[in-house]
């Protein structure tokens, strides 16, 4: 985060927004797959079957995005989608043996990278960014909608802390 000579100084505030956005970025593409084929697989495994409108609004997907998705983990015999008897209109979805081994190898490389990610930081360090970031959640969680074309997302579902 070099400056420029002759730039107007960054403020803090201004600097802490691009480090949590390089935060945001880095873990996202460093732990791998994560609102997708992942989430989708980690739900199903913990949730059961679910219908793909449950699927797409847990996770805040479109639908054309969602189908996309499901059609990919199906080709790779990780889910299976059937028709509800009940409503034929309802599409089931849950995940495969092969699906629960796919996520379980990934889920370990996960928790391995996920490690490394804060193995600077001294426990009473991560109680503090754990203290700090609750905070800041909860205060983001308050915050009144966005007035925009795009939805603001909602609380999504939580995964487990290992």
């Amino acid at each position: 985060m070099e400056q420029e000579s002759g730039a107007a100084p960054i403020t803090q505030r201004e600097q802490l927004y691009e480090l949590m956005e390089y935060a945001t970025r880095f873990i996202h593409h460093y732990l791998g797959r994560g609102k997708g084929q992942g989430r989708i697989l980690y739900l199903l495994n913990r949730n059961g079957a679910m219908t793909q409108q449950e699927l797409q609004g847990v996770l805040h997907i479109q639908s054309s995005s969602i189908s996309e998705i499901l059609t990919k983990l199906e080709t790779a015999g990780f889910i299976t989608r059937q028709r509800d008897e009940a409503d034929k209109r309802r599409c089931i979805v849950a995940i495969t043996q092969a699906g629960i081994a796919d996520l379980t190898e990934h889920e370990a490389a996960r928790q391995e990278r996920r490690a490394m990610l804060y193995d600077c930081l001294t426990p009473e360090e991560e109680d503090e960014l754990v203290r700090i970031l609750t905070k800041l959640r909860a205060r983001w969680d308050a915050l009144p909608p966005r007035q925009s074309q795009s939805p603001q997302p909602a609380k999504r579902e939580e995964e487990p802390t290992q």
